[in-house]
């Protein structure tokens, strides 16, 4: 009996250790982020109001003269570091001769548009609701800083300015899609992975090739129609704005992963949904998965760039 009590008393310690280190841990990661000081490889100029807003990028050795960008924007409560190491867009790069920077949201989020937010840590359960955290809560502009910073990194490399395209995660795909609703001026096409768009379109808007890719058991942002679109409600949306001519059909198919494209668009801007069989709410490859979504986006977005 004294065996099994000293035996019961060493695994609750050994419980409220872990317990201390998970929370520790949880606190580090979560810790609020100085903004107010250069936190990234490059910054913008000139700071957003107190913030100051920067960014790790990858120049690729030898790249050439009027090369593509990609602006990879990481999920709510994610970071750049995170977002780099996840999506594999790194090693494409390297391959495919362009430039990646990876820019850090307000407090790991965007201001991606939509319902706003009650306050910073509590949404609304209602459609539309608006997406994410600190960046919502704070009406942070986002796009203008997602412009200020292309405009810079122009200004500093030797990029093709028909050939900026932009890609996330998430949070950073509905930002994604508010940038190319937005700041269609600016990209030339967007492929993101789990989310959908949340704001409005303006009338300035001049059509470009959208991609969505999203797991068929994301149970973060559900594949199907709830508080959001959904993905094929989300799909159906671009194809529209758009003007494609032509309804969705599966073009390609790998195992029950398939691949539904709208083509007779606008400016040849085709929009397409990645829908992956049984898929979480990290889509990319080796988070259980095979498939390489980070390639298949890349693909589209070079295939479909303005001739």
């Amino acid at each position: 009996m004294k065996v099994i009590v000293k035996v019961a008393l060493w695994a609750l310690g050994i419980i409220g250790v872990l317990a201390i280190v998970i929370v520790a841990l949880a606190s580090w990661w979560f810790r609020p982020l100085d903004h107010t000081v250069p936190h990234g490889d490059e910054c913008l100029d000139q700071p957003q109001g107190t913030y100051e807003r920067c960014w790790d990028i990858l120049v690729p050795d030898g790249v050439g003269t009027e090369v593509p960008l990609l602006l990879d924007l990481h999920g709510y409560l994610g970071n750049k570091a995170q977002q780099r190491g996840l999506s594999g867009f790194e090693e494409i790069a390297q391959r495919e001769g362009f430039i990646v920077a990876w820019p850090q949201g307000i407090q790991r989020s965007w201001n991606a548009g939509g319902v706003q937010w009650l306050s910073a840590n509590e949404a609304p359960e209602v459609p539309g609701q608006g997406c994410c955290g600190t960046a919502i809560f704070e009406e942070i502009d986002d796009v203008a800083f997602i412009r200020d910073m292309v405009v810079q990194l122009m200004r500093q490399y030797s990029i093709d300015r028909e050939r900026v395209y932009v890609s996330g995660l998430s949070n950073g795909c509905a930002m994604t899609q508010r940038l190319a609703a937005e700041a269609s001026d600016v990209f030339s096409g967007a492929a993101c992975m789990s989310m959908y768009l949340l704001s409005d379109v303006p009338a300035t808007y001049t059509p470009m090739p959208v991609m969505e890719i999203h797991g068929t058991a994301d149970r973060v942002v559900d594949y199907y129609e709830g508080k959001w679109n959904g993905a094929m409600k989300n799909f159906e949306n671009w194809r529209i704005r758009n003007g494609c001519s032509g309804e969705g059909e599966v073009v390609w198919r790998e195992g029950r992963h398939e691949l539904m494209r709208a083509s007779g668009c606008i400016n040849g801007a085709d929009v397409a949904l990645l829908s992956v069989f049984e898929g979480g709410h990290l889509p990319y490859k080796g988070r259980s998965l095979d498939l390489n979504t980070s390639e298949i986006a890349w693909t589209f977005l070079k295939e479909n760039a303005p001739r």
